[in-house]
């Protein structure tokens, strides 16, 4: 690659759709050895699923299903699993699994143990091994099994690192009121394996909870059981098993319970002992390893209501950490961690943080490689949803978890930063099939052209760009927090770009810098209406000390790493008890309501949260500094926390009980104080995302609502505009489509007639004058401008057609037009002389040599004159009798197949939105004109300044024309009517005249052309493993299908010429060509046609002839109108759209080695469709300026 070349970024934040469904919300989960999450979770349907994390899929996730087969080893009996536990060795991440089910009435135990949790151990299936029941001393009337629950723990340094409890109902329930269980161990290798644990207490189901353990001086494992037990709350440990005398019940230890005791957890440590830690009414308590014998009293670690009598607790130690999660009686989710070693020092734990609210279920761990917590939570309401800690910014980043589904209704919405880049050679144009690096500052899940990977810093990822020169990264976030990526040319390590995902958004937010421009700030509604950001019910106040914030934010960031990291000067730990503070003089204090606002300094800013006295609400009135006096102290003793935790905390409904806030600049670093009851938290803004996150706070507490911040700093599709623009191309094709179908009758006369005295046309070809521009040249100006292209939204449509197809549905069949009428017009077709045949291809290996390979150095002037020495007189005379002889077969299947256009199609995402929008169900001509219209509609208010077809009744008129020739009329120019975009914007305010209605649709033209162009090139790609094979026959219906709509769009620049009502010859031979292409493509489309292997050989040489004829008009309209620049661009945009089909029965042919010579070719067909799209892009803005 060029050392000039560049990599461009544009990013938008964007709500983003996924076809999805969700998993079961009964879960526990563990870690891949690359740091990928696997659920393991019971469904409603009682099968137990493996849902693992995978990259290179489309949702990033897949489900197995791990318990049916066991019907095999049970006489082909249903499964119905029950109860599982799952455990995993913290060193190889291998795990094991316990697995109780139910077949034919009675219980079974499973066990995998030792699985590798590898991809490649994972494509071999999880291996599960029958435990029976071997007790021997158990009454017989009793040996059919009810097992109540499992437990499984890893634990390293003992005889037996898988450690299995079974708990056993006593006697079947039905005769067994006390619910009473018989606890046994499980020695898998053991004869017997089943081990019943004599206890001197009785268990009974539902009175107890259990975990595993085991403590510092024991050789095996244990299980703690907490519960009523006898009738008294207790709390117990008994060893597996008396490793001494076997025979004999191991010794329980009964310790000493904290008052209000509700819950307990344990950690394994390295060296598998385990840490207790359990809840109590005044916060959390533990029992370490050496401290776990009869009377042991456990020592109170945190002191917090936050975490005081939590009904669950979960722990794990891992990566040098202990972490305790929990759930508090309010169900909010909260977590604190210390050094592992240190469980026991209440000083070294950090502040409990209330993270999720609300929450029902939970599983957590701690990634040992990436260091961070990853945590999967039920929220009531919700489905499940992931928080990942950002290891170098601690920002929390959540994410739904989905799954495929097949039902293309369901999907899921979600707000995400997309970005799309596109790399441009030294030549100025996007390079396809170019090696891009991407990295991550920290561990993050994205959608990259719409395909799920993990980015990380040490694991480089290399994806190709595409067609278009492009990479499209979608990262999920309902925050201005984000991960950034940085991006490296394969080939030229020097060419890197680092990347903020949110850069535009937040650029735009920090544009606000003074209480004018905070009121200015507007909200543009999907549906067009227009609102202002903050609520009118603010006061001025709030807003001036919102607008400083926001300004002191801007400044905040600008001194901040570039790439995302935090700053350097953090790598120190900084002492909980700060010393003298250096602070800016305080401006003002003001006393607001908690869920209102608060007023800040220059530089200083402080909040008092207070209720008025009156309970009116909001009032604001000067405070003295002794209001902050806690805050404000030269030294306080604070806790200091991680700025994600810090900014959830405050975002959670906890807030209500904030008594104060400042911000300070101590050290040079800027800090956040909080003051939430009596204790003070604080963080540091010592990164882009935690500078985001305070923005976003300060606007949460002006009411700006997140939904009104998203539109205000992404973008919102303007749906009235769109559809309205998609209503009038609809019927523009529909109408030219109807058409073409009524003047099939006389293409043959118009086609021998518009290539009579052909050969004179030819030869005035050589005079035509040089614009001098080459085509590589006209093309790159595509990049050079604003014209809305390259942004992501453009692209949003097409991108969810391209993911969404192949999983598409009809109704629409063109079964039964099968004849021996049929069969004897293909065979004629074939038995065409080779001659003919022949000299079509000795024309295509010439465009290739001459004209494709060296085409961007080319002027239109060169190519037209190369063009005509190739064409020749007995080429148009070949294709013409190659065109001659399909009409017959065009004429037999059209009327059947021309239905194809409103036939119904569900597609995934685009279905159900087109729906709510505009209570239609789609068809495969709407399908491609909705696609359309959102980048005509975003590209022309770019260059016009407004919507291309506003709601009157010019639009209207255009929209129900009943045939084409009623459009023709409100379209066709008026040789008088003024030029230039300054009339184009007027016209949009007022009536629009129809000189300015031609005018629009001239633009609009070439849009619609790039899209098809662009579109043609997408679908090649996709039907790239038949091209290969050459059996044209295996395309699926799907893609025949679309290209119907998708060549109506593709000739839309040559259809608008028909509206100049000229008699010029180009002009009427263009119109019977495109005519008789469009019907081609509806014939290729039909039951019968699309598995016929015989017309497949021959349709692409249909195809070909058609494209060689249409040249003619095409070059002969430049030969006549070459004025402008416009001409000459438009002409070799449309061209080169004509010349891509050209090659197609060498790409088609299978007896020509593929590699390198088809490839070769059908990469040259690609890359004019390519170039055609970028020349009809440069083209749309030549003629709004009147060039």
């Amino acid at each position: 690659m060029a050392p000039t070349e560049k990599i461009i970024q544009t990013h938008q934040t964007l709500v983003r759709l996924l076809l999805t469904s969700n998993v079961s919300t009964d879960f526990q989960v563990i870690q891949t050895p690359t740091g990928d999450s696997i659920f393991f979770s019971l469904g409603t349907d009682n099968i137990l699923y493996a849902t693992r994390e995978v990259q290179s899929k489309p949702t990033g996730w897949t489900r197995l299903d791990l318990s049916s087969k066991l019907s095999s080893t049970q006489g082909g009996a249903a499964i119905k699993a029950k109860a599982f536990a799952v455990s995993q060795n913290l060193d190889t991440l291998a795990f094991d699994l316990a697995l109780a089910v139910t077949a034919n009435g009675t219980d079974y135990l499973y066990l995998s143990l030792g699985n590798l949790n590898t991809d490649a151990s994972w494509a071999k299936g999880v291996p599960w091994t029958l435990i029976p029941f071997d007790d021997s001393s158990r009454a017989s009337g009793t040996k059919t099994l009810t097992i109540a629950d499992v437990y499984l723990v890893n634990l390293p340094n003992t005889a037996q690192a898988q450690t299995c409890f079974v708990d056993i109902w006593r006697s079947p329930p039905a005769s067994n009121p006390l619910k009473l269980l018989d606890r046994y161990y499980i020695l898998p290798n053991g004869s017997p394996r089943w081990h019943l644990q004599q206890l001197a207490i009785d268990l009974a189901a539902g009175s107890i909870s259990s975990c595993l353990g085991r403590r510092t001086k024991d050789r095996v494992g244990g299980i703690y059981t907490f519960g009523t037990i006898g009738g008294t709350p207790e709390l117990i440990y008994v060893p597996q098993y008396n490793p001494f005398r076997p025979a004999e019940a191991p010794s329980p230890a009964r310790l000493s319970i904290p008052a209000g005791t509700k819950s307990m957890a344990t950690s394994i440590d390295l060296d598998g002992h385990s840490n207790l830690f359990v809840s109590g009414s005044s916060g959390l308590f533990v029992f370490t390893p050496d401290e776990q014998d009869d009377g042991s009293t456990a020592v109170q670690i945190i002191t917090s209501s936050i975490v005081a009598n939590a009904s669950e607790l979960s722990a794990m130690t891992a990566g040098g950490y202990t972490v305790v999660w929990g759930l508090n009686p309010q169900r909010t989710l909260f977590y604190s961690k210390c050094f592992a070693g240190s469980e026991a020092d209440p000083t070294a734990w950090s502040a409990p943080i209330p993270l999720v609210l609300n929450v029902e279920s939970f599983s957590f761990y701690a990634n040992t490689g990436a260091g961070n917590n990853v945590l999967f939570a039920h929220v009531t309401g919700q489905q499940i949803v992931q928080l990942t800690q950002d290891p170098v910014t601690s920002n929390w980043i959540k994410r739904q978890i989905l799954l495929p589904t097949t039902d293309v209704s369901h999907m899921v919405e979600f707000n995400g930063f997309t970005t799309r880049l596109e790399i441009i050679g030294d030549n100025g144009l996007q390079q396809k099939d170019v090696d891009v690096v991407l990295t991550a500052t920290s561990p993050v899940s994205v959608f990259i052209n719409d395909v799920y990977y993990v980015l990380s810093s040490d694991v480089p990822i290399t994806i190709k760009s595409d067609a278009t020169g492009a990479i499209t990264i979608i990262q999920q976030s309902d925050t201005l927090a984000v991960v950034f990526y940085r991006a490296t040319l394969g080939s030229s390590p020097n060419v890197a770009a680092d990347i903020n995902p949110a850069s535009k958004a937040l650029s735009k937010l920090f544009t606000i810098q003074s209480e004018d421009s905070l009121n200015n700030a507007k909200v543009t509604r999907q549906d067009g209406s227009v609102q202002p950001l903050v609520p009118s019910s603010v006061p001025a106040p709030d807003r001036k000390a919102a607008a400083s914030a926001l300004q002191k934010f801007a400044q905040i960031s600008q001194g901040l790493p570039a790439d995302g990291s935090r700053q350097s000067s953090m790598v120190a730990a900084r002492s909980s008890t700060t010393p003298a503070p250096s602070m800016f003089q305080m401006t003002c204090y003001c006393s607001v309501s908690v869920t209102d606002a608060f007023t800040l300094g220059k530089v200083v800013m402080a909040l008092s949260v207070n209720d008025t006295a009156d309970g009116s609400g909001l009032q604001l009135h000067p405070q003295p500094a002794a209001a902050h006096a806690r805050m404000l102290a030269t030294s306080v003793n604070t806790l200091l926390v991680d700025a994600g935790d810090f900014f959830t905390m405050l975002g959670n409904s906890i807030a209500t009980e904030i008594k104060s806030l400042v911000f300070k600049v101590i050290d040079g670093l800027n800090e956040v104080w909080v003051q939430i009851g009596d204790v003070v938290y604080r963080a540091i803004l010592d990164c882009v995302a935690a500078v985001g996150r305070a923005a976003e706070w300060v606007l949460s507490k002006i009411k700006i609502l997140i939904d009104d911040l998203v539109a205000f700093l992404g973008f919102l599709f303007g749906w009235n505009d769109i559809v309205r623009t998609h209503k009038v191309i609809k019927n523009f094709l529909k109408q030219f489509a109807n058409k073409a179908v009524a003047g099939i009758g006389n293409a043959e006369a118009a086609v021998t007639k518009g290539l009579d005295g052909l050969q004179t046309k030819l030869n005035a070809w050589g005079g035509i004058p040089d614009s001098k521009a080459t085509v590589g040249s006209s093309s790159a100006q595509a990049n050079s401008t604003n014209n809305g292209a390259s942004s992501p939204q453009a692209h949003w449509g097409m991108e969810h057609a391209k993911s969404n197809l192949s999983n598409s549905t009809t109704s629409f069949s063109s079964a039964g037009t099968g004849s021996s009428t049929l069969d004897k017009v293909i065979a004629d077709l074939q038995g065409l002389g080779n001659d003919e045949y022949a000299a079509l291809k000795t024309a295509v290996d010439q465009l290739k040599t001459q004209v494709l390979d060296p085409v961007l150095t080319l002027t239109p002037a060169q190519i037209i004159q190369r063009l005509a020495a190739i064409i020749g007189g007995v080429l148009i005379q070949t294709a013409k009798n190659i065109v001659v002889r399909s009409l017959d077969l065009i004429k037999i299947l059209l009327e059947a197949v021309f239905k194809l256009l409103d036939a119904p199609i569900s597609i995934p995402v685009l279905s159900p939105i087109y729906r709510s929008i505009t209570g239609s169900d789609l068809s495969f001509l709407d399908l491609m004109c909705f696609v359309a219209a959102i980048p005509v509609t975003i590209m022309y208010k770019i260059v016009a300044g407004a919507a291309p077809f506003p709601d009157n009744a010019s639009t209207n008129a255009l929209i129900g024309a009943k045939d084409f020739a009623s459009i023709t009329t409100i379209v066709k120019p008026r040789s008088a009517a003024p030029k230039g975009a300054a009339v184009m914007r007027v016209a949009a305010a007022a009536a629009v005249d129809p000189e300015d209605v031609y005018k629009k649709f001239t633009i609009i033209g070439q849009y619609l052309g790039m899209v098809g162009s662009w579109a043609t090139m997408f679908f090649s790609f996709a039907q790239l493993p038949f091209i290969e094979s050459g059996l044209k026959e295996l395309i699926p219906p799907w893609m025949t299908r679309i290209a119907v709509p998708t060549t109506l769009l593709s000739l839309s620049p040559y259809i608008i010429g028909a509206f100049t009502n000229s008699d010029e010859w180009d002009v009427i031979m263009t119109d019977v060509v495109i005519s008789l292409q469009f019907l081609k493509t509806c014939v290729d489309a039909s039951d019968v046609l699309s598995r016929n292997k015989l017309y497949a050989k021959v349709s692409p040489y249909l195809d070909s002839a058609l494209c060689v004829i249409g040249l003619v008009p095409t070059i002969g309209y430049v030969v006549l109108h070459h004025d402008n620049p416009s001409d000459y661009v438009g002409t070799i945009a449309v061209m080169f759209n004509g010349l891509s089909g050209v090659p197609s029965p060498i790409i088609w042919n299978s007896a020509i080695p593929f590699v390198p010579v088809r490839a070769a070719v059908l990469g040259g067909a690609v890359a004019l469709n390519y170039y055609s799209g970028l020349l009809m892009i440069v083209n749309g803005g030549l003629l709004a300026a009147d060039k």
